[in-house]
């Protein structure tokens, strides 16, 4: 493990700049969420495995809420010493893992992944009568929709409960210019393609159905038609229902069997999938596999998908290549701390260097 090849700063390079020992109200809130989440997390572990499932899921709740509990009281008492939401995402799978609750989400995934793909081939149809701005507009909000689907966020836990359609889901998002608007510098980008501009592409997943489904591959599939090559980049092992290595391998190889474009592409070697090394449903870049390096080296794009990845961590995170941040925003308090509300739109482009003219990243219409 070390550090990601594209950072253009390894070595000041800092995954979350959120300290909750500094940040007393944040901090609450945290642990509140992580408390609730935790009881919800459960219920479905008891769900998915059953009875025998018992005896390990009293134990994990009893370890976990009493670390929660210590950390009310004494908020470093972790070995690491400082505090923020990876310090709690580890808590919380280290917690779980050691009572045998591996994948509580499991069946989740599963179902939604189902329920996407039955739609799948409806929404990249939709693409062949799209212009190319109306086009790149289409897939970025198909981006947001999808997103929406998280376990790991309150206000969007009922959500996928109640099972609610893509179509439903898409309705919610908010029109432009959203938070953090670059799609316009975005879209000028891509405008000539194809071919597109970048060789290869480190895609970097969040969630399993609709959000890898009908967000995330008919975007990267527009992509690798115009040329670039993708790596899907995806957590080694479950957290939440963020969609693994295994299971995005898995749900790729359906797809293709739905679609002769995206099965020929894959036959063209467009197509790689990795694994971060991660387990959490944030990600510190400090720490990432050797594989992703590899296939890594000689990209020219990264594109961080969903809240945890793109803007609880790394939002401000300085590569050496272009970089695209696409998430919605599920957290009151962390769209609080972006300035903006839930379900707000994030579209960050940055270049490796600035466009001709100097174009500045956009927030609500006016330079960041």
């Amino acid at each position: 493990m070390s550090h990601f090849c594209l950072l253009s700063d390894p070595d000041n390079y800092v995954a979350i700049d959120w300290d909750l020992l500094e940040d007393e109200p944040a901090r609450l809130h945290w642990l509140d969420h992580f408390e609730e989440h935790f009881r919800r997390t459960l219920e479905h572990a008891s769900n998915w495995y059953g009875r025998s499932a018992n005896k390990g899921i009293a134990a994990a709740r009893e370890e976990f809420l009493g670390a929660i509990g210590k950390l009310r009281q004494k908020p470093d008492s972790l070995p690491t010493g400082k505090l923020d939401i990876i310090q709690l995402d580890r808590l919380r799978g280290d917690v779980l893992r050691k009572h045998g609750i591996e994948d509580p989400f499991a069946l989740v995934k599963t179902r939604e992944n189902d329920a996407a793909m039955e739609i799948y081939q409806e929404t990249v149809r939709a693409l062949h009568v799209m212009e190319s701005e109306k086009k790149w507009l289409y897939l970025v909000e198909c981006v947001f929709a999808g997103n929406i689907f998280d376990l790991g966020a309150m206000e969007t836990f009922d959500l996928a409960d109640e099972g609610e359609s893509f179509v439903k889901l898409a309705e919610r998002i908010k029109p432009r210019p959203w938070l953090i608007d670059d799609l316009d510098a975005l879209v000028a980008k891509l405008i000539p393609a194809p071919p597109t501009p970048w060789g290869k592409a480190v895609v970097f997943v969040d969630n399993a159905g609709s959000d890898f489904v009908l967000g995330v591959m008919p975007l990267v599939r527009e992509l690798a038609l115009g040329g670039t090559q993708v790596v899907l980049a995806a957590n080694e092992s479950p957290s939440l229902n963020d969609i693994t290595v295994d299971e995005v391998i898995e749900v790729v190889e359906k797809l293709a069997a739905l679609d002769g474009d995206l099965a020929a592409l894959i036959d063209g070697q467009m197509f790689e999938v990795v694994s971060t090394g991660s387990g959490i449903p944030l990600i510190d870049l400090s720490e990432v596999s050797d594989e992703l390096n590899a296939a890594s080296e000689d990209a020219d794009c990264v594109i961080l998908e969903g809240m945890g990845r793109a803007v609880e961590s790394n939002l401000d995170a300085k590569f050496s290549v272009d970089c695209i941040h696409l998430a919605i925003l599920k957290d009151s308090v962390v769209a609080k701390r972006c300035g903006g509300s839930l379900y707000d739109c994030v579209c960050k482009y940055t270049p490796v260097a600035p466009a001709e003219g100097g174009g500045e990243p956009v927030l609500n219409g006016n330079p960041t």
